[in-house]
C-alpha cells in the first residue's frame, strides 16, 4: 500500500476514535478529574489563540470567529448550569447535558470534515495555504464554538467542584 493511502486512512481511523471518545463524554455520568480539565483548558486555548492568530488574515473569519466565541461561552453557560454533580466512592462525578453536549460535538465534526474535504479536493497551494484553509473562511467559527465552550464549560464546572467541596467539609 502506498503512503498517499495508508496517511487518509489512518486520519479516518483516528477522527472515528475521537468521535467515538467525545461521544462517550457526552453521555452519563463522568468522573471529574481536575488535572485532565485543566489540561484540556490549556490544549484548547492554545489552538483556538492558534486559530484566531490565522484566521485574523480573513475579516470575514473575524466576524464567524467571533461569533464563534460568543455562541461557545452562552452554551458552556446553559450547559454548565444544567450538569449535575454527584459524590459516589469519594470521588467526584458530573453529567454533562446530553443535548448541548451533541450539538458541540455535532458542529465540530461536522465543520472538521466539511474543511477535510475541502483540503483533499483542493489542487492549488501548498502547506501554508492548507492551513490557511483550514483555520481561515467563515466556517472557523463553528470550530471556536468548539473550543470555547470546553474551555469556558471545563472552568466552570471546576469551579463548582471547588465550591462543592468546601461545603461538604
Amino acid at each position: 500500500m502506498q503512503l498517499q493511502t495508508i496517511i487518509p486512512i489512518l486520519l479516518g481511523i483516528f477522527i472515528l476514535y475521537r468521535i467515538y471518545l467525545r461521544v462517550r463524554r457526552s453521555f452519563g455520568w463522568q468522573q471529574l478529574n481536575p488535572g485532565k480539565m485543566g489540561t484540556t483548558i490549556i490544549v484548547l486555548s492554545v489552538i483556538g489563540l492558534l486559530f484566531l492568530i490565522v484566521g485574523g488574515l480573513h475579516p470575514i473569519s473575524l466576524i464567524s470567529d467571533a461569533i464563534g466565541i460568543l455562541f461557545g461561552v452562552s452554551l458552556a453557560y446553559v450547559g454548565a448550569s444544567l450538569t449535575r454533580f454527584e459524590q459516589r466512592n469519594g470521588s467526584w462525578h458530573y453529567r454533562p447535558n446530553t443535548w448541548i453536549g451533541g450539538i458541540v460535538t455535532l458542529l465540530f465534526f461536522g465543520r472538521l470534515i466539511y474543511r477535510i474535504y475541502g483540503i483533499f479536493t483542493t489542487t492549488s497551494g501548498g502547506g501554508l495555504d492548507r492551513l490557511q484553509a483550514m483555520a481561515g473562511g467563515w466556517t472557523a467559527g463553528l470550530m471556536l464554538i468548539m473550543f470555547a465552550y470546553y474551555v469556558v464549560y471545563n472552568m466552570i464546572i471546576l469551579q463548582k467542584q471547588k465550591q462543592s467541596f468546601r461545603l461538604s467539609k
